[in-house]
């Protein structure tokens, strides 16, 4: 008797350690086919989703640059380039991007002194020859000033597949530059950015960064560059709207390095 208790035992000992073997490597299994997702999303991470800069026409050279800079503060090592069209429609691109650069910088520039239908068609036609021409499939679109109207008339005119994943409209007047009863009077050009804001698509995120100057001029009138909610407010899942305060106004948000920590939290 004493015997076959001992195998009984010796047995279910040797039955238990099988099943705690069994078990542990099917849960060892378990965690690898979940960590599959993890290689999605490192694959997804290198996808290049440039961000094209469409600045208002009347900055100089150095205020370019300047904003830029305070853009590009936490990405610094990605590449900026150029991409041109003419009236005509012809393109062209001054740069090239690393193999590396999966969140480059693109700077767009438009012909002078054309009307917003026009230019929206060809800001569609040179984000087209973008997408050939540096392998990319979403962007971001980042604006300031006029460039914003530009901007926000294009994203009412544009395909699904060419609209920006982010929408950022920094300084933009949409209510006009004039102060006088600016937040009681709706200029022609906020109507009929309102009147086509259902084109908009929704799954956009949109963003709409204004300054505020203190014991100082304001250039812009708050209520103006905060009009813009009217227009995405109700359209999109995702709006944002940001005050940045400063003591400064000579060139308005070009001086504030908080815009580009505001930017990259938004997009990123």
């Amino acid at each position: 008797m004493k015997a076959t208790t001992k195998q009984v035992l010796t047995g279910a000992t040797w039955l238990v350690v099988l099943l705690a073997m069994i078990g542990g490597t099917m849960l060892w299994q378990q965690q690898v086919y979940k960590s599959k997702p993890v290689t999605t999303i490192t694959v997804t991470s290198t996808e290049r989703i440039p961000m094209v800069l469409l600045l208002d026409d009347h900055l100089t050279h150095n205020q370019i640059q300047q904003l830029t800079a305070h853009i590009q503060n936490s990405s610094a090592t990605q590449t900026l380039v150029t991409a041109k069209i003419t009236a005509t429609g012809t393109v062209t691109f001054k740069g090239q991007l690393l193999n590396s650069d999966n969140r480059p910088y693109i700077q767009v520039q438009l012909p002078k002194n054309l009307d917003s239908n026009r230019q929206t068609h060809l800001l569609k036609q040179l984000l087209t020859a973008a997408r050939q021409q540096f392998k990319f499939r979403r962007f971001n679109l980042v604006s300031y000033g006029r460039g914003g109207l530009t901007a926000t008339n294009y994203v009412e005119h544009t395909t699904t597949s060419l609209s920006p994943q982010h929408l950022v409209l920094m300084a933009t007047p949409f209510n006009g530059a004039s102060r006088q009863s600016n937040n009681r009077r709706q200029t022609a050009t906020l109507a009929k950015l309102i009147a086509h804001r259902h084109t908009i698509d929704s799954k956009m995120q949109v963003l709409i960064v204004a300054g505020k100057a203190i014991k100082a001029d304001q250039p812009l009138p708050l209520q103006s560059a905060l009009a813009g909610q009217s227009i995405f407010k109700p359209v999109v899942k995702v709006y944002q709207q940001k005050v940045l305060r400063s003591w400064r106004t000579q060139s308005g948000l070009l001086n504030n390095h908080q815009i580009g920590n505001t930017i990259q939290t938004f997009i990123n």
